[in-house]
């Protein structure tokens, strides 16, 4: 099977992949996911629209045939990927590349055409994410750290790079892919763990570095506690991460990173805290079983929010309801 793509913008690979192979999308605001038709394979792709310019697509295919792309790359596209199974030939300008399972790679390609390849009969999983280079750039917080991504576009400019593999990059790429999470909370895990796969890229890839511990200004620490109470208020129906960043006037890096060293959790991490006493509210006032509980509360996994809730409460959201209706009981008694 061989088809041929035209990218004018940074979206334009999903829809046009789609729209190909004639194949089923289902979407909501911000996703879609596209199931691929019997004589094609068997499997679909995942894309997450964070923002215009950056998306994260996860495809999972198993193909009939060999899968071969004639890619037109007509924008800047940035792009780190992870592939988790499943094997990729490429070839742009006289140059090729051959991705096997468990292999990272970082690209910056523009005005180029690339041949691409996947076999068939094996599981083709592959994580992107994909950007525009002013959406890198919009990430830096100062001067230096623009030069520092400066410096990976133009290591990386015009080839498709092997990045190193680290423990914390697998974890992180095993996390995206198997995020239960539904709607907007959904959408603020996915945009989190996307500037986190930037960072730990950015740290292991030795062309420039956003680890360490982040100098924070008075005026920087009074926004990041007034985005603390916005994460508070908004947490049924979360902020984006630049949405936050602009109303409180601190850049979308900083915020995360500042976030973090300042309160000792991520945004995420708030969300679900508060969503764990939102859960406790749907069991005790409004009477709601574990499983309706774990779909107001943003799962789709009912093992997931079980999980969750033990780590959060030392125990299973069903002992928790038996003492507290033992207890409740055991008041009512003393009353009557």
């Amino acid at each position: 099977m061989t088809f041929n793509i035209l990218n004018t913008v940074i979206h334009d690979l999903f829809d046009q992949f789609t729209e190909r192979i004639e194949g089923h999308v289902e979407q909501n605001q911000w996703e879609q996911r596209l199931t691929v038709p019997s004589h094609i394979g068997k499997g679909s792709v995942t894309r997450t629209r964070i923002r215009p310019g950056m998306e994260i697509m996860y495809t999972d295919i198993t193909y009939e045939q060999d899968m071969k792309l004639h890619i037109q790359e007509a924008c800047p596209l940035f792009e780190l990927s992870y592939n988790i199974s499943g094997e990729i030939y490429c070839e742009w300008n006289g140059k090729e590349s051959h991705t096997e399972k468990q292999m990272g790679n970082v690209l910056f390609l523009e005005d180029v055409q690339v041949y691409e390849e996947k076999k068939a009969g094996i599981p083709n999983q592959l994580l992107e994410i994909r950007l525009a280079p002013s959406e890198l750039l919009y990430y830096a917080e100062d001067l230096s750290e623009r030069q520092q991504m400066e410096t990976w576009l133009r290591h990386h400019r015009g080839n498709i790079d092997r990045y190193p593999d680290t423990a914390a990059i697998r974890k992180c790429v095993s996390e995206m892919i198997h995020c239960t999470y539904r709607g907007t909370l959904r959408r603020l895990y996915m945009e989190s763990k996307a500037l986190e796969f930037i960072a730990l890229f950015g740290e292991s890839d030795g062309y420039g570095s956003m680890s360490g511990t982040m100098t924070l200004r008075h005026d920087d620490i009074t926004n990041l506690k007034r985005a603390h109470e916005l994460v508070q208020i908004h947490f049924e129906q979360p902020l984006s991460i630049r949405e936050l960043s602009k109303r409180v006037g601190i850049n979308e890096f900083k915020l995360k990173k500042g976030f973090r060293e300042l309160f000792g959790m991520t945004i995420f991490e708030l969300v679900r805290i508060k969503r764990m006493e939102k859960a406790l509210w749907y069991m005790e006032v409004e009477g709601l079983n574990i499983g309706k509980t774990a779909v107001s509360v943003g799962y789709s996994n009912v093992s997931n929010f079980t999980t969750t809730f033990r780590k959060h409460y030392g125990c299973n959201p069903s002992e928790y309801l038996k003492s507290y209706r033992t207890t409740e009981f055991g008041a009512k008694q003393t009353v009557d």
